[in-house]
């Protein structure tokens, strides 16, 4: 059963974000049990008319049990940012496919950041299509390179 709030929350407000991430958690009940909280509790989490809002950690925890965006989405976009979600299977060494990628890659997205600009000796023009193919190859690039920030974070957490 999705989670559905009943009164209108103005989009991309702290209510409506924190609605959306109860929905992708599972809905209430399975919010309720995750953080062992009341039926009200949770509900007055999302309701606009109410003060109480949801905790750092406890967000932390529904996104790290159930893979809810919404709060990852909501912050990269107040910090002028996008999230970029890594779909990777783990029969592969993605270190070793990103490392051999970024080193053949590396000259194309030079030249392709240096074409956009204006004041680039050659400036080049990008057509709708190729804009495509290339948004697939940055998105691509920048999601190994988050996979390895996120392995260094492990590792530096470890000390901590």
């Amino acid at each position: 059963m999705s989670y559905r709030p009943f009164k209108p929350r103005d989009y991309e407000n702290v209510k409506a974000v924190v609605s959306r991430l109860f929905e992708q958690s599972g809905g209430a009940k399975s919010v309720m049990e995750m953080l062992d909280l009341s039926s009200t509790r949770v509900y007055a989490f999302t309701d606009p008319d109410s003060k109480n809002d949801l905790s750092y950690a406890r967000v932390a925890k529904l996104t790290q049990e159930t893979g809810a965006r919404a709060a990852a989405e909501h912050l990269a976009g107040l910090a002028s940012g996008a999230f970029l979600p890594i779909e990777i299977d783990s029969d592969h060494d993605w270190y070793a496919i990103a490392g051999e990628a970024s080193r053949s890659n590396a000259q194309t997205l030079s030249a392709l950041i240096e074409s956009l600009s204006e004041l680039s000796e050659t400036p080049g023009e990008v057509s709708a299509a190729e804009a495509r193919v290339l948004l697939e190859l940055v998105d691509r690039q920048m999601a190994l390179l988050a996979l390895t920030r996120t392995r260094l974070m492990k590792i530096a957490a470890e000390d901590a």
